[in-house]
Order: C-alpha cells, then sequence, then structure tokens
C-alpha cells in the first residue's frame, strides 16, 4: 500500500496514491483532491506540487512490466 502525504488546515492527511482520480486545483496555494469513492480531500498547498507527488509514487508502484499492480504496493 502506497500512501502519499498531503497539508491540510490543521495538520497532514495520508492519502492512497491509487485511489486518487483527480485533482482540482482551487486556489493558487489550495487544491482539492478527487478519491475514489466521491470523497473530496481540501488540501492547502499548491495543485502541482500534489500531483507531482502522486507521479512519483505511482511510478515507484509500477510492475517490471509497466503496469500498475493490482493492490498499487509494488508485489505481484
Amino acid at each position: 500500500m502506497s500512501y502519499i502525504q498531503v497539508k491540510a488546515m490543521a495538520g497532514m492527511n495520508y492519502v492512497r496514491a491509487s485511489d486518487i482520480l483527480g485533482v482540482l486545483f482551487t486556489d493558487r496555494e489550495k487544491c482539492s483532491i478527487l478519491m475514489v469513492g466521491g470523497v473530496t480531500v481540501p488540501c492547502y498547498e499548491a495543485a502541482a506540487a500534489v500531483v507531482a507527488r502522486i507521479e512519483q509514487q505511482m511510478k515507484g508502484a509500477e510492475a517490471p512490466d509497466g503496469k500498475e499492480p493490482r493492490d498499487g504496493d509494488g508485489s505481484a
């Protein structure tokens, strides 16, 4: 299982990278993460920074054949 850390209003949130559907730009230093199941997670950091961490995490979780593993944690 792979989680990324995102800044919240009162601390940090940890979201599973494989459950993220999209990132909405809401302000210069704010964004919202759309999760599987319809959950929206508000973040107090730039959307570009969040997207970069998601991409980095997902690249690290790719299987040797280039496809994302079924459970998102790199195991077969």
